[in-house]
C-alpha cells in the first residue's frame, strides 16, 4: 500500500508552542512592607536610613539607585535576622523591575535557604522561583522548585504544565510525557477542559520516543476536541493496515474523501478497486467527483483518467439496472453474505435508504465473514440519511479488537461532527 506507518513530516503539526511564563513580580507591596518594618521598630537607625532612601527611589521608579542604596544597606555589618529579611526583599524587588531575573532567582533562594519566609509565603516563592528559572531557561532548577511546590500544590494546572515543558525542553521526552499525561488526568478531575497545546505537548513527547500506540490515543483525543486538516493528515498515517482487504481499503479512502484530504492518486485508486470489487456506483462517484474538484483530467494522465470515467459509467449504468433483481436473488439466500454485497453497491450509488436496508436484512440473516465491514459501511449509510445517532451506534458495534477498530472509531468522530 502507498500509507507508509512511519513517517517523518510530524513536525508539519507544530508538535507545541512552548509558552514562556510571566515571571511573578514580587508585588507593590514591598516597600510598603519595609517601611512598615521601619515603624515597627524592626531595623535599627542605621540600617533604617538606607532604606528608607531605597523605599523613596523606589516609589521613584529610579530601580538601579533604589538596588544601590539597599546593597548599601545589605553591607552593613551585625544586622538582625529580620533586617536580613527586609533587605533581602527590596533586593529581589528591585531586581525584578530591572529584570535582573538570575539575581532576583538567587536572592530567593537565599531568603529559602535562610528561613526568611513565613511558612505560608514559602508555596508562592516556591513557584516565583521555578518561574524566573523557567524564563532564564534553567530547566533543571525551573523543575526542581515547582516539583517542591507541587508536593503540597498537586492540583496546579499551570505549574504541572510548566514542569512538563521544562522536562520536554531537557529532552527528557519520557518525563515530558508522563508529567502532561498527569496533567490531563488532574484537569478531567477538577472538571476542567484539557487543552490543545496539552496534547500537542504529549504528542510531541510520545513522537520523539516513536510509541506509535500511543501516538495513536492522542490524536484521536486531538479530533474529537480539536479537529484539524492537519491532525486527520497526521493520522491518516496510522489508519491504515498493510492486510486491509480491497474492500477495507476503499472503506480507508472513503474516510479520507469525508475529510476532503484525497489526492489524485487516491481518487485513481479508490475508482480502480471499486471497479474490480464490482463496485461501479463507488467508481463513478469519485471519479466524478475527482473530475469536478480538478484534482482528475488534467496534465499527462488525463486520458487515462478520461477513460476510466467512461467504463465507470458504462458499468455503473449496468449495475443499477440489475441490483433490485439481484436483491431479490439475496434475500432467498440462506445467508447475509450476498445482501451485504448488495448494501455495497446500493452505497456506492448514494442509495443510502436501500443500503441500510440491505445491511441491515444481511445482519439479521446472519453467517456474515465480515461483520465489522458492514457495520462500518452501515454507519457510513446513516450518515448520508442523516441520521448520526445510528451512524455512531453502528461503528461503536465494532469491537476493540477488530483490525478495523480504530478505522470504525474514527469514522465515529467524523459522524459526531457532522452537522
Amino acid at each position: 500500500m502507498y500509507v507508509t506507518k512511519h513517517f517523518r513530516t510530524f513536525l508539519q503539526i507544530g508538535l507545541i508552542s512552548i509558552c514562556s511564563y510571566a515571571v511573578v513580580s514580587v508585588g507593590a507591596s514591598v516597600p510598603a512592607y519595609a517601611a512598615k518594618a521601619a515603624e515597627t521598630q524592626q531595623v535599627s537607625a542605621k540600617v533604617g536610613k538606607p532604606l528608607k532612601k531605597a523605599r523613596e527611589l523606589m516609589t521613584a521608579k529610579k530601580w538601579k539607585e533604589a538596588l544601590a542604596q539597599t546593597k548599601e544597606a545589605a553591607a552593613i555589618t551585625g544586622k538582625t535576622p529580620a533586617e536580613d529579611a527586609i533587605i533581602n526583599e527590596m533586593l529581589a524587588y528591585c531586581m525584578m523591575n530591572l529584570k535582573d531575573y538570575a539575581g532576583a532567582a538567587a536572592t530567593y533562594e537565599t531568603m529559602l535557604a535562610s528561613n526568611q519566609f513565613k511558612p505560608e509565603e514559602v508555596p508562592k516563592r516556591l513557584l516565583s522561583i521555578s518561574q524566573l528559572y523557567f524564563s532564564l531557561k534553567n530547566y533543571a532548577k525551573s523543575i526542581q522548585y515547582s516539583e517542591r511546590y507541587l508536593k503540597d500544590n498537586a492540583g496546579d494546572l499551570e505549574v504541572l504544565r510548566q514542569v512538563a515543558e521544562a522536562y520536554y525542553l531537557q529532552n527528557n521526552f519520557a518525563r515530558s510525557e508522563q508529567t502532561t499525561q498527569t496533567l490531563i488526568k488532574t484537569a478531567k478531575q477538577k472538571g476542567t477542559v484539557v487543552q490543545e497545546d496539552w496534547l500537542k505537548l504529549l504528542l510531541s513527547a510520545q513522537y520523539n520516543q516513536d510509541k506509535e500506540k500511543e501516538i495513536v490515543t492522542t490524536l484521536e483525543a486531538l479530533l474529537a476536541s480539536y479537529p484539524s486538516d492537519q491532525y486527520w493528515s497526521n493520522m491518516f498515517k496510522y489508519a491504515s493496515d498493510s492486510t486491509f482487504s480491497d474492500r477495507q481499503i476503499i472503506t480507508y479512502l472513503r474516510l479520507m474523501h469525508a475529510k476532503g484530504l484525497m489526492g489524485q492518486s487516491e481518487y485513481v485508486e479508490v475508482a480502480e478497486l471499486a471497479l474490480a470489487t464490482t463496485n461501479p456506483g463507488d467508481a463513478k462517484f469519485f471519479l466524478e467527483d475527482g473530475f469536478a474538484k480538478g484534482k482528475l483530467g488534467v496534465g499527462a494522465t488525463k486520458d487515462r483518467e478520461v477513460k476510466l470515467l467512461a467504463l465507470a459509467k458504462k458499468q455503473a449504468a449496468e449495475d443499477i439496472a440489475v441490483l433490485p433483481s439481484l436483491e431479490k436473488e439475496a434475500l432467498a439466500k440462506p445467508t447475509g453474505e450476498a445482501l451485504v454485497k448488495i448494501g455495497e453497491a446500493y452505497l456506492g450509488h448514494g442509495q443510502f435508504q436501500n443500503a441500510v436496508n440491505a445491511f441491515t436484512k444481511g445482519l439479521t440473516k446472519g453467517g456474515i465473514k465480515i461483520q465489522d465491514d458492514v457495520n462500518i459501511n452501515l454507519g457510513i449509510a446513516y450518515i448520508g440519511l442523516n441520521k448520526k445517532d445510528e451512524a455512531l451506534k453502528a461503528f461503536k458495534s465494532v469491537p476493540a479488537t477488530s483490525k478495523l477498530a480504530l478505522l470504525s472509531r474514527l469514522w465515529a468522530i467524523h459522524a459526531a461532527s457532522v452537522k
